[in-house]
């Protein structure tokens, strides 16, 4: 354990920087600090390499004060219902008890209560809202899905974070690469950080079925992925031989063996896996429009070539029976595929499945592309934001900002080696070889402006051709460019205007 954790710390410093009800209404929690005491006293050789928040450790009393989160949540969507910021007792699972360390040892320290509402994703937009409306401030931080706040951001319901005291960005525990991609007018609205998993959870990646591998005789993919060679080329290369018309029925359906099980999402996680973008930033720092290129083109006619392959891709949004999620994220568990496109959070789904998998990056366009780039799902996938009336006072700004940079500090020494402990579990073993691909999916994840904001709806569309099979790339981007830019426009208007 000590071994695994020291690994996991060391590579963090430079990698990890940094839901659901069954109801529409929403939940209100708090934590109880009276229950069972847990140990706050790190592990030896994680101390020698802990990075400390330059806060004040002591001397800080807030008397009780609740310090309040709101997030949202998706009807139906039980595995994505938070779990990283509240938890209410110890009950065994790693993550639950390492979030309630985490609290117990801020709330402790600076004597406050940390909450939760939880809201439907629709839901919590109108409660910001009214929130900033009437100047009232009723919560401390706010989570919104990123495909949800592109217009409430713009319209100023949040803060630039860069306000907060005690704050500091350039530390491990926030994510550079949302700091860096995600500010707008060198302002920072939205952050990701390792106070919360549910983003590291919407994070793309591939798993393969390491029994079929073998018997396929393919090369070793993970050594493929440190050697750089891992590439959409590839990927085809090495998945020609994989599917299987298991029935004999002349057809290939749900019921063969694929080569690469897959969905529309396919398309847009490995357009930015290979370094596509639809929008850029110019010198000062604004969003331009940058999908129109030579190199994007190329990487969509790549992609196009492995999601159109009727004999070796099957696409979930284009087979009518395997509509529903449930049934579709049960084909590679039983062992209907070889490679398997995912986000992060289906690990811990498929970890009690007899089929024993590996974990691998988004693969790069080419053997020259630098790194490998993994993409974070707007749909699945919250950012930190604070609403802009927590600026009513002075005395806010410093009291959210000092419990912030305190739980981003201790989860990455509580949370973060708790997460990969819970994503790298396989058949009740660890697979060290998928813990470095983690490292090497987490050290750079993308934030695209304009997939998040979707100016003009560009982003969705290009991810539904897809489904349509339409591939004149340069055709689609002819009839989107002009509301794109519009709705460009008038967002740089209003954010500049604030």
């Amino acid at each position: 354990m000590a071994k695994r954790l020291t690994a996991i710390l060391l590579l963090a410093l430079t990698l990890l920087g940094s839901v659901s009800c069954a109801s529409d209404e929403g939940t209100q929690q708090s934590a109880d600090t009276t229950g069972t005491a847990i140990d706050t006293a790190a592990d030896t050789e994680a101390e020698e390499t802990r990075v400390t928040p330059d806060i004040p450790m002591e001397g800080v009393d807030y008397e009780g004060q609740e310090f309040k989160f709101i997030h949202w949540f998706v009807n139906g969507w039980d595995h994505r219902r938070n779990k990283d910021i509240y938890a209410e007792a110890e009950n065994g699972d790693v993550i639950n008890d390492a979030v309630l360390k985490r609290n117990r040892i801020v709330e402790e320290r600076y004597d406050v209560k940390i909450t939760l509402m939880e809201e439907a994703h629709d839901a919590i937009q109108t409660t910001i809202k009214n929130q900033v409306r009437m100047g009232e401030h009723n919560y401390d931080v706010s989570y919104l899905r990123m495909t949800d706040i592109g217009a409430m951001l713009a319209d100023g319901n949040f803060l630039d974070l860069n306000l907060l005291e005690h704050v500091d960005f350039s530390k491990p525990w926030w994510d550079q690469r949302s700091v860096e991609d995600i500010s707008i007018n060198n302002k920072l609205y939205l952050v990701a950080t390792d106070i919360n998993v549910i983003d590291k959870d919407a994070t793309a990646a591939m798993a393969f079925n390491k029994q079929m591998a073998d018997d396929l005789q393919l090369p070793n993919l993970y050594e493929a992925v440190h050697n750089g060679k891992w590439t959409m080329d590839y990927l085809m290369e090495n998945f020609k031989t994989a599917s299987q018309d298991v029935n004999g029925d002349q057809k290939m359906d749900e019921n063969d063996i694929w080569a690469f099980l897959g969905k529309n999402d396919v398309l847009m996680s490995f357009f930015e896996g290979a370094g596509g973008r639809f929008c850029t930033k110019d010198d000062e720092d604004l969003p331009v429009l940058s999908f129109e290129s030579e190199k994007n083109y190329a990487i969509v006619e790549k992609i196009f070539e492995i999601i159109f392959d009727e004999d070796n891709f099957i696409n979930q949004h284009a087979t009518p029976a395997l509509n529903e999620d449930s049934v579709f994220e049960q084909l590679f568990p039983n062992g209907h595929g070889l490679f398997y496109w995912m986000r992060l959070d289906l690990v811990t789904q498929m970890r009690s499945t007899e089929t024993d998998f590996g974990i691998l990056p988004i693969p790069k366009y080419d053997e020259a592309q630098e790194n490998y780039e993994s993409y974070v799902s707007i749909h699945t996938g919250g950012l930190l934001s604070v609403p802009t009336t927590a600026a009513t006072d002075p005395a806010n700004l410093e009291r959210i900002g000092l419990i912030l940079e305190a739980l981003a500090a201790e989860s990455k020494y509580t949370v973060m080696p708790a997460y990969y402990e819970t994503a790298l579990k396989t058949k009740g073993a660890r697979d060290d070889e998928s813990e470095a691909m983690l490292d090497l999916i987490f050290a750079n994840r993308t934030f695209d402006i304009g997939d998040i904001f979707g100016f003009g709806g560009m982003a969705g569309a290009f991810q539904n051709l897809a489904k349509s099979g339409q591939t004149e790339i340069a055709s689609f981007y002819a009839k989107q460019e002009k509301s794109a830019q519009k709705a460009l426009d008038k967002f740089v208007d209003k954010v500049l205007s604030e």
